[in-house]
């Protein structure tokens, strides 16, 4: 058996597993607390070899006797409405990966911490600068044109929000960016909605255009009516604390002449 906690944005993960794969994932993508004796959020119990191959990204959610079970073919979540401790079944890594995501997305809204976007997000100056959009708009394109900026996140980002600011945090959900670097939050600056254009420019959208885009772009929904008040709410928050943008861009680094 292995034990290990981990940092995800501002908490502790206790992760216990009897898994050399699963354990090896772990070390490789996520950040370890280095206090041992720190309080855990969450404890989460992995075992592999569940179900079958990926098929779909859908998600089915039941609840009975104070748990939530999300299940998918390839993993089975189970976690407790307090979201405090959780087991998670998984068919491999990609699963693994998958159902950390779901995971850590309904854990944060559930506690009314933030969120995890489907974005890129790049830190320029000491100021992160999200890019949001639907499969396909550009958002692994912007983080390699972005570089030698720090790619905070290319994949799915994390995002505190307070009642006065969004503060982003390195990402274990990345794509091959290998292990996050970077412990402490990063002020989140704006968020630009992608579009892919000839020419380079930027639009502000309102707090309800901003809200309404950024709304379609987390990472995880559930039909749980206070679930998904919770998720409004705080986009609504995010919408209000950070400006939004529309960003038409070329593919090229140009497009950073539009944002600083």
């Amino acid at each position: 058996m292995a034990e290990m906690k981990l940092h995800i944005g501002e908490h502790v993960f206790h992760i216990i597993t009897y898994s050399s794969d699963v354990q090896s994932f772990f070390e490789q993508h996520y950040l370890p607390c280095e206090d041992t004796a720190a309080n855990a959020d969450m404890t989460v119990v992995v075992h592999d070899g569940y179900g079958k191959a990926f098929d779909t990204y859908d998600v089915e959610i039941a609840s009975r006797e104070g748990v939530i079970v999300y299940t998918r073919t390839d993993y089975r979540i189970d976690v407790d409405d307090s979201f405090t401790r959780a087991s998670l079944q998984v068919q491999d890594v990609f699963a693994l990966k998958h159902a950390m995501m779901n995971l850590f997305s309904a854990f944060a809204a559930h506690r009314g911490w933030g969120l995890l976007i489907h974005s890129s997000c790049i830190m320029d100056r000491e100021q992160a600068y999200l890019f949001a959009g639907p499969s396909g708009a550009g958002k692994s394109t912007v983080a390699l044109l972005s570089r030698p900026r720090q790619v905070l996140s290319d994949e799915a980002t994390i995002v505190k929000i307070t009642d006065s600011e969004a503060v982003i945090y390195d990402s274990p959900f990345r794509s091959d960016l290998g292990l996050p670097s970077r412990r402490q939050g990063t002020p989140l600056r704006a968020i630009q909605l992608l579009r892919q254009a000839t020419e380079n420019r930027r639009e502000p959208l309102s707090q309800v255009e901003g809200m309404m885009g950024v709304m379609d772009k987390v990472f995880f929904w559930s039909p749980n009516v206070t679930y998904t008040q919770r998720v409004m709410g705080l986009c609504h928050r995010l919408a209000t604390v950070v400006p939004v943008y529309e960003l038409y861009f070329q593919k090229n680094d140009t497009f950073w002449e539009e944002i600083c």
